[in-house]
């Protein structure tokens, strides 16, 4: 049966049979969401609700999973048989600039008379340089799209010109570009649902984690927008405010998160992560939420809140009241704290050791998040986050009782892309940085490259890209060195860690080899394979 409307989650590398990438770190950032990122954008669900429940026939289809899935999964094949009136390709995230694209046109050559559309963070960014570029792309939805794709569809199917939907950037048959006024975003998000699975496929990976031993879970957006701006940050205030024409968070109520909560038990989900930090909407707010946690909470498996800045001892002891486990994640960024402040994030380390301390006391897990670099980084700044990963572990088994009994841990990873709208790409010299590529063109060049250290969009004042990419693999290494001090990795699995970073540097050299005597994607591929062999890694 054909559809209204397919909306197409793009794998980032569409083409990775024939041209396999290096992923490098990139890929413990992304684990969940494998090397094609099959996470798709949580708008996807709720645009797929609203216009089903307005009479048309959707279907979000994951085809970064189809791809993760099943090695031999042949896209055009696929992409042949589904048809729909209207394709829409999300491009929300930069590092999917290649495959959307990619998919875009593959959909256009085998449905011709099929309506592309393009969606997302990225795209709404680069509206006029798709329009004027892709010409397999028939329009962009900038913005917030559930309800201005309802007007796209009932212009379809009413015949009416789509040059007067809300938010549309598209080509006339004259060839002229008309950008659509921007609709206001709606002031709140209890109109629409984000737990319509039914709607979704395939949704194996994405509902397990990637994993037979995972437990099925969920995200559920706890807000759209963010009253900070984060500098390098895409969903920023600046963005939302310059780009999706919104100037305050819209929040979802507690009464429907909870409703949320119980049609995925229904389907079998008990562990949800809430992402955005309840205490933006203020403390009525994120007292009403955990009330609904603590009636809906001994029916949930495990709950994962975020925290946007440090925590005080009462926010620990209301979550201690939630009848089932409860994580956090807070990431500061950098252990610097001129480099985080000069980031937007104005706590200092005091405050953060602060927090870990609680978050051991009333046993409630921590992941601290950091990037490798930010604007104002460099060698010196670099190790002052390095010793901040020992004085958390520190101050954690200080206030637990000691090593092995810590429920603090922290991560990291590059950050290889500015977000494009973010303030520091738009303003780059302000905020420490210099943005080597400016047009969704020079994007998808540099991710048409094989390796993770070719993709940098920018490089700061003190660390050219390379030097960054440097910057990650030396962070690697240090982390090993203190999880291992601590007892978090035994002797095996730093061992492990060590090889898969020496088997990341041969790559990068190697690569840079080939290119550099003019090799080609046959060359790599055979790379690809003897490295993963040799060092018996499942990625790169």
């Amino acid at each position: 049966m054909g559809y209204d409307v397919l909306l197409l989650h793009p794998p980032a590398f569409p083409d990775v049979r024939e041209r396999p990438r290096f992923l490098g770190p990139v890929a413990r950032t992304v684990e969940e969401g494998s090397g094609q990122f099959t996470i798709p954008p949580i708008g996807l669900l709720s645009i797929a609700d609203y216009l089903d429940r307005n009479g048309y026939r959707v279907l979000v289809d994951n085809l970064a999973e189809r791809v993760s899935l099943d090695p031999s999964f042949d896209l055009r094949d696929h992409l042949r048989r589904e048809e729909a009136a209207v394709c829409g390709v999300d491009l929300h995230w930069i590092l999917h600039a290649y495959g959307a694209l990619a998919i875009a046109r593959l959909c256009k050559e085998l449905h011709p008379s099929s309506l592309v559309v393009m969606g997302g963070l990225t795209a709404t960014i680069f509206h006029m340089e798709i329009i004027e570029k892709y010409s397999y792309v028939d329009a962009v939805l900038r913005g917030e799209a559930e309800a201005p794709f309802l007007e796209l569809m009932d212009a379809l199917e009413g015949g009416r010109p789509l040059d007067g939907v809300p938010n549309i950037t598209m080509r006339t048959r004259g060839g002229r570009i008309v950008v659509g006024r921007l609709m206001a975003p709606p002031p709140d998000l209890d109109p629409f649902e984000f737990t319509r699975l039914d709607l979704l496929r395939p949704g194996t990976l994405l509902l397990s984690g990637g994993t037979p031993s995972s437990s099925p879970h969920w995200q559920l957006p706890v807000a759209r927008g963010c009253p900070f701006n984060c500098r390098a940050c895409g969903g920023s205030s600046y963005t939302y405010s310059s780009y999706f024409g919104r100037s305050r968070p819209a929040f979802r109520s507690p009464r429907r998160l909870a409703e949320d909560l119980s049609r995925l038990r229904e389907r079998g989900i008990r562990v949800v992560f809430l992402f955005q930090d309840p205490r933006i909407g203020g403390r009525k707010y994120w007292e009403e939420l955990f009330a609904v946690l603590r009636r809906e909470g001994a029916a949930l498996d495990h709950v994962t809140l975020e925290l946007f800045w440090p925590a005080e001892e009462e926010y620990f002891m209301s979550i201690s009241r939630i009848p089932t486990s409860v994580s956090l994640t807070i990431s500061p960024e950098s252990g610097s704290e001129r480099v985080r402040a000069a980031h937007g994030r104005g706590y200092s380390n005091a405050q953060l050791l602060r927090t870990v301390e609680l978050s051991q006391k009333y046993r409630t897990p921590l992941l601290v998040f950091f990037m490798v670099a930010l604007g104002r980084e460099d060698r010196d700044t670099i190790r002052e986050t390095w010793d901040l990963w020992e004085r958390i572990l520190e101050a954690a088994e200080e206030a637990g009782g000691g090593r092995g009994r810590s429920v603090v841990g922290f991560g990291f990873g590059p950050m290889v892309m500015l977000d494009p709208g973010s303030p520091a790409f738009d303003r780059p010299e302000e905020y420490g940085y210099r943005v080597i590529h400016r047009t969704l063109e020079e994007h998808v060049n540099a991710l048409s490259m094989p390796s993770w250290h070719q993709w940098f969009n920018y490089e700061n004042e003190s660390l050219s890209s390379r030097a960054i990419a440097e910057l990650a693999l030396d962070s690697i290494e240090r982390a090993a060195h203190v999880r291992e001090r601590h007892g978090i990795y035994d002797r095996l699995t730093a061992l492990v860690e060590r090889l898969q970073l020496k088997a990341v540097r041969l790559a990068m050299e190697e690569v840079d080899k080939i290119l550099e005597k003019g090799g080609g994607w046959e060359e790599l591929r055979e790379l690809h394979s003897e490295l993963r062999r040799r060092f018996r890694l499942r990625s790169l």
